[in-house]
């Protein structure tokens, strides 16, 4: 046998190391070592299946042979099994058992379940072995674990295992307690739970009909956005919990999006930046609410990521942000330079925090923006609801502080169209906003470019400052500024 790439799947090559893989019968009766340059289809037959050392490379790669699925036994770890089906749909299992009563159970998808971490395939495939080792039998505890685990008890696991490692935890938890499972982490019923929760629902049971029942409640109420953000967040807990095993199938596979999102336009002009500043004083909201709306406008940073600010955080000496990559939106650290005005927003607030602290006798919060009780920052939620509590309705005309209607993340946009009107490019403009199509386009820009327009920031942000300032002071009569499309 030479040291040539063997053809080892119709897609695929494999590097030597796989030279000695071998094909063999169900019942293990016979073995047929591979035949250098011998098409695989033609040992892809009925009965038969391959066994070698798996890798992400090839597991990537893998495919069914001439419409039937196969089974790819690993060499590294007995019983692994990689499933490929005629649809191309990658499952693992862990195969135990003599012979006559072979047991197959499921360890989750591929990609979603890696081949070699220590939750990954491998792992759970000698987590398997070692309990039939002890006697049990892992098949039957699955299934009388699945026959009474329920919408909520999957809520809860995936808000625990998965979604515990995104910046909008706490959302996501608010909108699947409230919308789809009804209870609590405490297994307490949530008070004002939506009418189509479904958290008693057992997943053995679960249809589609009831994913809709859940949505359209949240329809009905007049809540189109929210409807949107709890389909997204039942898909992906559904995904999840289909890669684990807990589900057979992804029942939201070819489900519709319940509302179509239509883009906000929505930019401030410099008077409704006038009227709506000098109003924020007389609004009832807190104090906290009110410097995080400024800060947007100031920054131009997302209302999430300000309400989340933590003191670690900020280098006011410097003045300069930094917001982790756990807290922003695309992943990667963020650094934002404040400029004067910012400083002083924060600063006030650092001093009103820390003051209340005192009067309590308690330690200062690590949080900008603590919410109740400081055992938390507020969320970011809180701020959009607190404007959206301000609407009136004049003459049948609704208005927010003296304006047509606005959301914090209007505030956004107008500080990005502003600056693009005092001539700041809309490259760096995309730097200061944290856009992925800015800081993360190509290969190029990821890897190899590391220039982080610090001085191009810090530039924009003061020019815009000084725009904003003469704005408030009632020192510019400029038309309506332009809309600009801002995640």
């Amino acid at each position: 046998m030479n040291n040539n790439k063997l053809v080892f799947h119709p897609v695929a090559t494999c590097r030597s190391r796989y030279r000695q893989s071998a094909w063999f019968c169900v019942d293990h009766s016979v073995d047929h070592l591979w035949t250098p340059g011998q098409p695989v289809e033609a040992r892809l037959v009925a009965g038969q299946m391959p066994k070698l050392e798996l890798t992400d490379k090839f597991c990537q790669a893998a495919k069914a042979g001439s419409g039937r699925k196969v089974d790819y036994f690993d060499t590294t770890v007995k019983g692994l099994v990689l499933r490929v089906s005629a649809g191309g749909q990658k499952t693992w299992f862990a195969v135990y058992g003599p012979p006559d009563k072979r047991q197959w159970l499921k360890l989750g998808t591929y990609p979603e379940t890696p081949l070699g971490t220590d939750k990954g395939a491998r792992q759970k495939a000698k987590d398997t072995r070692a309990s039939v080792q002890e006697g049990g039998d892992p098949v039957a505890a699955k299934k009388a674990h699945a026959a009474s685990m329920t919408v909520s008890d999957l809520v809860e696991s995936y808000l625990t295992r998965r979604a515990s490692s995104r910046r909008s935890v706490d959302e996501i938890a608010r909108r699947l307690r409230k919308n789809v499972s009804g209870y609590d982490a405490d297994g307490k019923k949530v008070e004002k739970a939506s009418s189509g929760c479904i958290g008693e629902v057992k997943l053995a049971d679960l249809h589609r009909r009831d994913i809709t029942k859940a949505i359209d409640a949240v329809k009905d109420r007049g809540a189109a956005v929210e409807a949107n953000r709890v389909f997204e967040d039942i898909c992906a807990m559904i995904r999840w919990g289909r890669g684990r095993g807990d589900l057979d199938n992804n029942l939201t596979e070819g489900m519709a999006r319940p509302t179509e999102t239509v883009e906000r336009d929505r930019v401030l002009t410099a008077d409704e930046i006038k009227t709506m500043w000098a109003a924020l004083p007389e609004a009832d909201m807190r104090e906290s609410t009110r410097r995080i709306l400024r800060l947007c406008l100031v920054t131009g940073q997302r209302v999430g990521e300000i309400a989340g600010m933590e003191h670690g955080e900020l280098d006011l000496t410097r003045g300069l942000w930094t917001i982790p990559a756990r807290r922003a939106k695309n992943g990667r650290d963020h650094i934002v330079p404040l400029c004067e005005m910012a400083i002083r927003i924060i600063g006030d607030q650092i001093a009103d925090v820390k003051a209340l602290s005192e009067r309590k006798g308690r330690a200062v919060p690590p949080f900008v923006f603590p919410g109740p009780g400081a055992r938390a920052a507020v969320t970011g939620a809180s701020v959009p609801k607190a404007v959206k509590r301000e609407e009136i309705s004049k003459r049948g005309v609704a208005m927010i502080m003296g304006i047509a209607p606005w959301t914090p993340h209007d505030l956004r946009r107008s500080a990005a169209t502003g600056m693009e009107e005092i001539g700041i490019s809309p490259f760096i403009v995309g730097h200061v906003l944290n856009h992925v199509s800015a800081t993360k386009s190509t290969v190029t820009s990821r890897v190899y470019a590391r220039y982080d327009y610090m001085s191009e920031k810090r530039d924009a942000l003061e020019r815009w400052a000084d725009r904003l300032a003469g704005i408030i002071a009632g020192k510019s009569n400029i038309e309506p500024l332009r809309a600009k499309a801002v995640a």
